[in-house]
């Protein structure tokens, strides 16, 4: 990580969950063990991957609706616990994720992170992913009420850049995009539906499918 601003030609900022990081291979099963903890009838696992991406006090209101009820501390302290063993069982990239990222490195590109997680579990992941010295920057959700717009702007206030590319899966992550004039690509097999990623400059079906997009992306912008 550099602690200090500095400046590249081309940026990449990737948000996580259903773009890098296949969440379900984790947090399924940790959503289905809390809910038999707390004896509540499990809605469905399209239900809870619907949520995924938002930031961590939205699916904890959330949860207060389907009857958690009680201290949230304690909710996420238990949450926290069982989903950081799960990554570290049974966590899994999509396809391509690795090798991709290390070719785009070679290409000369600055690779970050700008997630709604926070920097505990996105540390757990890449980590446990054995992808995160492959990051010169992380942008994590710390306080309630940070946005992913704001998120990518204090990264872009560290890091200035010639051009700056946003890839994610969800509304938050083309909004972030747009907002703070980077080009957008929008994930197709992550967890937003097609709605989401109209705005999108380009889709992908894969992710080993971006160096080719990138390159088309800065020969036309």
């Amino acid at each position: 990580m550099h602690p200090d601003e500095y400046r590249t030609d081309r940026l990449l900022i990737f948000d996580l969950d259903g773009t890098l990081y296949r969440t379900e291979s984790s947090f399924i099963p940790t959503m289905r063990a809390v809910y038999a903890e707390y004896d509540l009838p499990y809605p469905s696992d399209e239900t809870i991957l619907g949520l995924v991406g938002e930031p961590f006090p939205v699916f904890l209101d959330w949860l207060a609706e389907q009857g958690f009820d009680g201290d949230r501390g304690t909710l996420t302290d238990r949450i926290t616990e069982i989903e950081l063993a799960s990554i570290r069982e049974r966590g899994a990239l999509f396809p391509g994720v690795r090798k991709t990222l290390d070719a785009l490195r070679a290409r000369g590109y600055v690779i970050s992170l700008a997630t709604n997680g926070d920097m505990e579990y996105a540390e757990v992941v890449l980590s446990a992913m054995e992808i995160l010295p492959l990051f010169d920057e992380l942008q994590t959700h710390e306080v309630e009420g940070q946005t992913k717009v704001g998120l990518v702007r204090e990264l872009l206030q560290r890091v200035s850049c010639e051009k700056a590319f946003m890839v994610g899966d969800r509304y938050h992550d083309m909004e972030a995009g747009r907002a703070n004039g980077c080009a957008v690509i929008g994930a197709r097999y992550g967890y937003g539906p097609p709605e989401e990623l109209a705005v999108a400059d380009r889709l992908m079906d894969g992710f080993s499918e971006l160096p080719e997009i990138l390159e088309e992306l800065a020969s036309t912008t």
